[in-house]
């Protein structure tokens, strides 16, 4: 049979079957991540760990399962590499789903650590399907949109996931007239919201082996055998891998290729490290793409400080701005991380003294935590599909950057104080530090990564950087949850919440030392209520990834 004509990249039809495919993949994960979040403040205390120290331990369950993911997401990369993408990302599924069962019956909390660490360890999907999203879009117009999806997908399984914790846990509670304290769901009461999670994974396994398709040009044996000539002209999916190697590049071998089949392999390497934490939103980040951890494609200008391709030795790498604008966001990811771990344990608490109580909680059920994590999902969709484009185009990058700072501590210093309201004020309370923690972390973190981006010497070490951004906020995120849980045992609940204040108010203090570089530049941000309202304000516009795909070498 004669192999398929080639197709130019600039012609391939958007991938939409193998995304929705992915996507269903990529939802079925949060739903486990997300469940825990509601109800490992109390499950910690049914396991046999005192209350006093409930908190602390809670953390560090919500920490275990980033922990083993950062120490074996290499690992997984590499044997991607190997095996291929399909395979590694169903294994994953697997581990997830396997975990989630035992982590579900665990009747001691060292084994419900332990099963978190293993579905950790097992699982290295979030790096791997963003891999196969960059392999499988070979036309670079349709980058952004494929990239702008995974922010969605995870933040509407998010949503799903919180509300099955909230109201699938402690069923024979709950539901004593459906669930027998007798029954399985009785003896491990934490076992439904996970069963039902592995049952989504398992159908998301199912659809993977029957329809997802192999991404990684090495592995992919019609493709690489079906090509009898490797030109300029060659689908990136369809090369012999030797022949789109950044080291093949840099060694001179086929010179046919164009400085901007280099740049664009480079960007669809892996990032160092990636982490599935259970945040509201996904806020794992690629400064290669044009996402930016958000659900849109956003268009920065076109600038001197990001050349096209490196001429002469490359300049310093993790240069003055590059260290402080990593830094503000180590500083962002703690607080936030800390802030969504800590929210169910202040919300499940039980009250200690009526009026202003800076020991105890508010003394909520399960149902209320589900509920309250849920709508923080719809909040996060909103603020990121409708305010975010038109705040941030309006206001621009740095003074929303900066404004965002300056206002986060509030956040934390209001909740504290929820418990001297009236019983009919404090569920709008909540509700309303859920919106200042959302809108302030939605503007900020998209913000925080253009500049990172701006302030990168050449697209050939963008990998680097964001590498080393990401690790160090995945450390924050990862310590956060145990720091901050130890706070509240010792101190209460009050120095829980001004603790984190306090590290808010240390990302203040640290713009003095942050430089601004964009200038007076514009971003552009697509996004369809928008180009609704403006259809043709924007038409003239093209991303600076464009302008670094199209460079080409001159003889």
């Amino acid at each position: 049979m004669p192999p398929p004509p080639s197709v130019d990249p600039k012609h391939a039809p958007f991938p939409t079957k193998q995304l929705i495919i992915i996507g269903i993949c990529r939802f079925s994960e949060p739903l486990a991540f997300n469940s825990i979040l509601a109800y490992s403040y109390v499950m910690v205390k049914d396991l046999g760990i005192h209350e006093k120290d409930a908190a602390f331990y809670s953390g560090l369950l919500l920490s275990a399962y980033a922990i083993a993911e950062a120490i074996t997401a290499l690992g997984w990369g590499a044997i991607s590499d190997v095996y291929g993408r399909k395979p590694v990302a169903l294994v994953g599924l697997a581990g997830v789903a396997l975990s989630s069962i035992a982590f579900g019956m665990a009747k001691t909390y060292w084994v419900a650590l332990l099963a978190r660490f293993i579905g950790g360890a097992l699982n290295g999907n979030v790096a791997i399907m963003q891999t196969m999203v960059a392999e499988m879009v070979t036309n670079p117009d349709h980058e952004p949109r494929a990239y702008a999806t995974q922010p969605f997908v995870w933040t509407l399984g998010g949503i799903i996931g919180s509300a099955m914790g909230g109201f699938l846990a402690q069923p024979a509670k709950y539901y004593p007239h459906v669930f027998s304290h007798e029954g399985i769901f009785g003896r491990y009461p934490y076992l439904l919201p996970n069963l039902v999670a592995a049952i989504g994974i398992v159908m998301a396994i199912i659809q993977g082996m029957l329809f997802l398709e192999e991404t990684n040009p090495g592995v992919k044996e019609e493709d690489t055998s079906a090509i009898e000539e490797v030109n300029e002209r060659t689908p990136l999916h369809q090369r012999p891998r030797q022949a789109s190697t950044v080291s093949t590049l840099r060694s001179g071998r086929h010179r046919s290729l164009s400085i901007v089949e280099g740049l664009r392999q480079i960007r669809k390497k892996p990032s160092f490290m990636e982490d599935g934490m259970p945040m509201p939103i996904d806020q794992t980040f690629d400064i290669r793409r044009s996402s930016f951890a958000t659900i849109h494609s956003i268009t920065l200008p076109r600038h001197e400080i990001l050349p096209s391709f490196m001429i002469g030795p490359p300049r310093r790498t993790f240069n003055f701005t590059i260290i402080m604008v990593t830094l503000a966001l180590t500083l962002l990811a703690y607080h936030q991380m800390a802030y969504i771990t800590l929210l169910p344990v202040y919300l499940l608490d039980d009250v200690i003294a009526p009026g202003i109580d800076f020991q105890g909680g508010l003394g909520l059920d399960l149902h209320d935590v589900g509920t309250f994590l849920a709508v923080n999902g719809f909040i996060a969709l909103f603020i990121q599909g409708v305010i975010f484009p038109f705040f941030v185009e309006k206001i621009g990058v740095w003074r929303s950057f900066v404004s965002m700072i300056v206002l986060y501590p509030t956040t934390y210093l209001i909740v504290p104080f929820i418990s001297a309201l009236p019983d009919a004020l404090i569920d709008p309370a909540v509700y309303m530090s859920l919106i200042l923690q959302g809108f302030f972390g939605i503007i900020v973190f998209p913000c925080a990564l253009i500049l990172l981006k701006n302030a990168t010497p050449s697209p050939l070490v963008l990998g680097r950087v964001n590498g080393a951004a990401m690790s160090a906020c995945c450390l924050a995120r990862t310590l956060s949850s145990p720091l901050v849980g130890w706070i509240y045992a010792e101190g209460g609940s009050a120095a829980a919440w001004f603790s984190l204040a306090f590290v808010a108010f240390l990302g203040i203090v640290q713009l003095f030392w942050v430089p601004n570089e964009l200038g007076g530049g514009k971003v552009r941000i697509e996004n369809g209520l928008k180009e609704a309202l403006h259809p043709h304000h924007h038409e003239h516009h093209h991303p600076i990834e464009r302008d670094i795909d199209e460079v080409a070498v001159e003889d």
